[in-house]
């Protein structure tokens, strides 16, 4: 009887020890391995995928895809460009645009050129340029006997570089793409509204910005239709033996709206010249010669009037929001001429400093991976150029590094935003914890194979922060693949990760 008691004991402690750990299985997270469903079906289905999401209080892994594969991660570039700015400038710094001449003025007359030095302002636009004008007006300046230069000697001229920046110099059907330049304005585009006519069967109205802008041939074949017609519109902008032309069609209801076009300019810099002279005549200055782009090195000059941009940090709000390739790309461009790199810059040799803070974040990150993991390349801060080469890690290092910069952090963390108040539909279709627990940047993608990209930081259940990123590239097996099987397949595997954490 005693032993049948003992085995009858034994076998009770064995059951309650089962029950038990059953219970703590069912309750503990699954390990790495476990989560990501989702990317790891596509990544086995022709697809490319590399990910990594951890804990920032000890840079414990949750969940791990190939972290080490290098791939194109598109616009999640910015995130190193924003980090790098703050590094070098800090969160307060103002790029300075200057009113300025080498010649001697005497009753409001400048008896020589009047130069405008480019300062680099990644945001420069119109409205700043206007207020800057006003302050010469103020300082008594009423003609000029010369030239207006613009000098975009900070960064030199400029050599497109990527395929994108290339194709703007003769043709351009989108925003932000220009050549780059230290004195551009308006993100190096130009501005059109139109508006429908007043009955079907009328010409559209143009108007270029500011109004009086010179140097543009606009097409306009955008006719209007009755109320309720459905507006189509297609907006390119041309370079041809000198000129340059805007071509516009489609068709605009009679009881609709305007719209306002931005496209990208063949000259930067040249832009800011005819957006400069024009304002000048409409503050009454008058400029006897016409405008003209070059570098002023070396010349004595005396400042005018100055004007400063938007502090830093109010900058990388909507360079991150609205993914500005422009400002991302003259951002790059400020840190390589701030850090002494020589002009011309390239884009090419300027995001060298973001290799070099994507090496440091590593090796205070991941010191004991840092000499063997493929290292990152960068060819421009946008993400434009497809030759960026990043891993889940290197983006998840950097988001480490900006982490435990106490003076820079909330600002980083600031400018990213969150999903419920995000201007990009792609951040929109989560639950509750997607939408308010995320601080994200995404990164898109068509040409020549299919990228989507996500990273940014988390907030935990605890209260403590976490850090994730994703790339996902197609293949020449995959070239195109689709926002379920991308977007939604990321969504859905952060969603569940959400849930436990």
């Amino acid at each position: 009887m005693w032993r049948l008691s003992r085995i009858a004991d034994d076998l009770l402690r064995s059951m309650v020890s089962a029950i038990t750990t059953l219970a703590l299985l069912a309750t503990t997270a699954p390990a790495s391995g476990q989560w990501l469903d989702e990317l790891r079906e596509l990544d086995s289905n022709h697809a490319r995928v590399t990910a990594l999401i951890v804990d920032l209080a000890d840079m414990s892994t949750i969940a791990a895809l190939n972290p080490d594969m290098r791939l194109t991660p598109a616009s999640v570039s910015k995130l190193f460009v924003a980090a790098g700015g703050l590094e070098q400038f800090g969160p307060n710094h103002c790029f300075t645009s200057t009113f300025a001449t080498g010649a001697g003025v005497t009753d409001g007359v400048v008896h020589g050129n009047l130069v405008f030095i480019g300062g680099g302002g990644p945001s420069l636009d119109s409205k700043r340029l206007w207020a800057l004008v006003q302050r010469l007006k103020a300082a008594g300046i009423i003609r000029v006997k010369g030239h207006l230069i613009v000098d975009n000697g900070l960064f030199g001229p400029f050599t497109c570089g990527i395929k994108d920046r290339c194709e703007a110099l003769t043709r351009a059907a989108e925003a932000y793409s220009a050549p780059l330049s230290s004195a551009g304005v308006n993100f190096g585009t130009v501005k059109v509204t139109i508006y429908p006519g007043e009955q079907a069967g009328d010409t559209a109205r143009t108007v270029l910005h500011p109004l009086g802008l010179p140097g543009y041939v606009i097409d306009n074949q955008v006719t209007t239709g009755v109320p309720g017609t459905r507006p189509t519109l297609a907006i390119w902008r041309e370079y041809d033996d000198g000129q340059n032309i805007l071509h516009l069609r489609g068709k605009l209801p009679a009881d609709g709206r305007h719209y306002d076009v931005y496209r990208a300019v063949t000259n930067a810099a040249m832009q800011t010249a005819r957006v400069l002279a024009t304002l000048l005549t409409d503050a009454g200055i008058e400029v006897e010669d016409n405008a003209r782009v070059r570098p002023t090195a070396n010349r004595v000059l005396t400042p005018l009037a100055k004007i400063k941009s938007n502090r830093l940090a109010e900058q990388l709000i909507p360079m991150l929001a609205y993914s500005n390739n422009y400002m991302a790309d003259v951002l790059t461009l400020d840190i390589a001429a701030a850090r002494g790199f020589e002009s011309p810059l390239t884009l090419a040799s300027a995001s060298q400093t973001l290799d070099k803070l994507a090496r440091q974040a590593m090796l205070e990150t991941y010191p004991e991976r840092a000499g063997d993991a493929p290292a990152p390349i960068f060819d421009s801060g946008s993400g434009l150029a497809v030759g960026n080469k990043l891993s889940a890690r290197h983006i998840v290092a950097l988001l480490n590094h900006m982490y435990h910069q106490a003076a820079l952090f909330p600002t980083f963390y600031g400018a990213i935003a969150v999903p419920v108040s995000s201007i990009s539909s792609t951040l929109k279709h989560g639950n509750h914890q997607w939408l308010t627990r995320l601080n994200a940047k995404t990164g898109t993608l068509t040409e020549p194979v299919t990228v989507r990209a996500l990273a940014g930081y988390f907030r935990m259940h605890d209260g403590g922060f976490g850090a994730f990123a994703v790339i996902i590239n197609g293949t020449p097996q995959r070239s195109a693949i689709g926002f379920y099987d991308t977007v939604i397949a990321y969504q859905e595997d952060i969603e569940a990760i959400l849930a436990e954490y």
